[in-house]
């Protein structure tokens, strides 16, 4: 722009982008309030698969309980924690002729965290 008079169709036409621009801006945020997305919406994220606990002598009582222990601690019959151990080698491994099942896993199937 020049120092010279101010150009009166010009203020104007910018007058009109500026209102133009705010109502826009205005009908966005009311669409994002109204399909619930704000500016930051948190991205839905699957849930997590805990990984295999190590199978460790020190981590028996702390990660790995026998099936009985198991049974009492989940309210589970010893039969049923029997059968996961037998379907599922990540569940549970033989150690001394029994199983030792993993806390973590038990957990994650019975959907306790």
């Amino acid at each position: 722009m020049t120092g010279g008079p101010p150009d009166p169709q010009l203020e104007a036409y910018v007058a009109a982008v500026e209102a133009a621009m705010a109502t826009t801006d205005a009908a966005l945020a009311e669409l994002r309030r109204y399909v619930g997305a704000g500016p930051k919406a948190e991205p839905v994220r699957p849930p997590t698969i805990p990984s295999e606990p190590e199978r460790r002598p020190d981590l028996i009582g702390l990660e790995w309980i026998e099936i009985s222990t198991a049974a009492k601690r989940f309210g589970k019959s010893k039969e049923l924690i029997r059968s996961w151990c037998q379907r599922d080698e990540c569940f549970a491994w033989k150690h001394g002729g029994g199983w030792l099942v993993s806390i973590s896993k038990t957990k994650a199937r019975l959907g306790i965290r």
